[in-house]
């Protein structure tokens, strides 16, 4: 159990940019195209859910 945990956290730690030594088994070339669909995605996400909490509501009393 704490062998598939110790793997997920050291993907997490990579493509979150807090260590520069990727997960076994990954070429060089992987490295930073991984790296770099992550941020691609999460800034997809961000775009995605930009303004969507910032409605203006019109209440009149």
């Amino acid at each position: 159990m704490r062998h598939w945990f110790q793997q997920f956290k050291w993907w997490v730690e990579f493509l979150a940019g807090e260590t520069d030594e990727p997960p076994t088994g990954l070429p060089q070339r992987g490295r930073w195209a991984l790296r770099a669909l992550w941020w691609a995605l999460l800034a997809v996400v961000v775009a995605v859910f930009c303004g969507q909490s910032s409605k203006f509501i019109y209440i009149d009393f």
